[in-house]
């Protein structure tokens, strides 16, 4: 088979080369540690061409990744010398306000669905980088800034059109397909090529948020008082604490994130009030529009490198947030980019939905606790590398949850089912049945993949082998 032939017939004018002019910037992912030069980069821009690429890449038996924003920090998105299905094209948002529905395309952006949503003051649980795709961070749980009142984003989805590993079409929700429903939330990058999403949404106008700055010589009080403030949060309020480097100057600070999306006068003083509890270094706390919410947190550029390495832990004691404050000062990184602890609260609706309504393996879990490296010169790499993994080792004995977020995962593990088996705790065994079932060939596994065969999950598995 000449694939680039069929590919061109199916996707005339989009299928691109490494001799292309535009093959290094189509190519580019966020996590520049990645530098993926695939044989073939295809575009489709709906789902019928979607499913016949699919098709053509099975048949050819060409190893074959899907990449929808191309944010996930694996380089999951792309793969050296095979296909890449990119769905950038399959960027469309349809927003019904009347049903407060919304169909949303699995190239789509954060920034794409949340101007479409804005435009009828809807929203729902999106990423806090908003150019992040809706269908990575979706399939992989969705840790958002509303996710205390809306649960997280795969939590509002109502279904799923998408291609199989055979080539299908199908349109799965919870009536028609209940365990690969199931499975698509949380572990969703394994099944198939979603399309089409359907959201549904919620009333969000404006909000109360933006982010508070304290100084580096209260980052100890600082986490502190997040974690007190979250413990105690009603559902309308999601707080994330990073500790990083502030500003121009670089200027160590622990910084909040504040997303109030209540009417509760009130609590708002309230909230104010604990808020300035410690001396604020900067204020940029305000009624703001929930698209603006989305980012006040900036924008990081393609291309930078990154390793983050994430654990989920049940509390956040004492001795804990003083061994993040270590590690943050461990960090040697400070231009322009630098060594970053998020910690992000599961709480709210998340914590209240039912353990089997999904395959998020987390629910029960406080906090998600990020050691996020960030830099621009690979002479750092390894440096870097066990940074961040240091962060997770001391987070660790606080939890129970291997690998936790998925989403956050940047390093193969091949083989390591034992990891595997304790991130998703009772649902491994039927992830696997629903992988074997949909895809027993593995064709879907540039991903945090369930091996069929083995019974392994090993993320980043993108030799092409099974």
């Amino acid at each position: 088979m000449n694939v680039r032939r069929a590919l061109d017939a199916i996707c005339p004018d989009r299928v691109v080369t490494p001799a292309h002019p535009a093959y290094d910037a189509v190519r580019l992912l966020f996590n520049g540690m990645y530098d993926r030069r695939p044989r073939l980069i295809c575009l489709p821009r709906d789902d019928r061409e979607a499913r016949d690429v699919v098709r053509v890449a099975r048949e050819s038996g060409l190893p074959t990744a899907v990449r929808g924003g191309g944010h996930n920090v694996a380089g999951a998105g792309s793969l050296d010398d095979g296909l890449v299905i990119d769905l950038r094209l399959l960027n469309h948002v349809v927003v019904d306000p009347r049903a407060g529905l919304a169909r949303v395309g699995g190239g789509a952006t954060w920034s794409d669905f949340d101007l479409a949503a804005g435009t009828h003051g809807l929203a729902c649980t999106g990423g806090t980088f908003d150019t992040t795709g809706v269908g990575g961070l979706t399939l992989g749980g969705g840790i958002g800034h509303l996710m205390g009142r809306c649960g997280l984003a795969c939590d509002n989805v109502v279904s799923y059109r998408m291609v199989t590993a055979d080539g299908e079409q199908l349109v799965t929700d919870r009536e028609s397909d209940p365990e690969l429903d199931w499975a698509l939330r949380g572990a969703g990058h394994n099944f198939g090529l979603v399309t089409d999403f359907d959201f549904r949404l919620h009333p969000i106008g404006t909000v109360y948020g933006g982010y508070v700055a304290y100084p580096g010589a209260a980052m100890s009080v600082a986490v502190r008082l997040f974690r007190d403030l979250m413990l105690a949060a009603p559902d309308e309020l999601t707080c994330t604490l990073l500790l990083e480097r502030y500003g121009p100057t670089q200027t160590p600070a622990a910084v909040m994130s504040v997303c109030y999306s209540g009417k509760d006068a009130g609590y708002r003083a309230t909230l104010d009030k604990t808020l300035r509890s410690v001396g604020v270094l900067d204020w940029q706390v305000t009624d703001r529009s929930y698209v603006s919410m989305q980012v006040c947190l900036g924008r990081l550029p393609f291309g930078l490198r990154h390793h983050w390495s994430a654990r989920c832990a049940d509390d956040l004691p004492d001795e804990l947030a003083d061994r993040l404050v270590e590690r943050f000062h461990a960090g040697r990184i400070t231009d322009p980019f630098n060594d970053t602890i998020l910690i992000e609260p599961i709480h709210g609706a998340v914590r209240r939905a039912a353990p089997e309504s999904s395959a998020v393996p987390f629910r029960e879990a406080r906090f998600n606790v990020t050691g996020m490296a960030i830099w621009s010169t690979a002479d750092a790499d390894a440096e870097q590398a066990a940074w961040a993994k240091s962060v997770a080792e001391v987070v660790e004995p606080h939890g129970r949850w291997g690998d936790g977020y998925i989403n956050y995962v940047a390093e193969a593990r091949a083989g390591a089912a034992g990891r595997a088996a304790r991130t998703f705790g009772a649902g491994y065994d039927r992830l696997l049945a629903v992988k074997r079932r949909l895809d027993p060939d593995n064709f879907f596994r540039s991903n945090y993949n369930l091996d069929p065969a083995t019974g392994n999950l090993a993320a980043g598995n993108l030799t092409g082998k099974s």
